[in-house]
């Protein structure tokens, strides 16, 4: 009698799957976190200078249209 191919099934035992390949997605996976850090942390202290030199010229805009005595001439400023 002809061996039948050995197909798949769902409830059969799973083939072990080889330490090399567990090792290959543990680097990629470490990779990908320290990719992650990296790029989050560096925009940090950029992002922190501009949104203080906004907040500075908005609030010197503010000023100016308060000093001026003419509050309907800008529209209301939402920082």
């Amino acid at each position: 009698m002809p061996k039948m191919p050995k197909l798949y099934s769902p409830y059969g035992p799973r083939p072990k799957r080889s330490a090399q390949l567990v090792l290959i997605w543990m680097v990629i996976l470490i990779f990908a976190l320290v990719a992650t850090f990296y790029l989050t942390t560096r925009e940090r202290g950029i992002i922190s200078d501009t949104d203080t030199r906004l907040v500075d010229e908005i609030n010197k805009i503010k000023e100016q249209a308060e000093g001026d005595g003419v509050k309907g001439k800008m529209g209301k400023m939402v920082p």
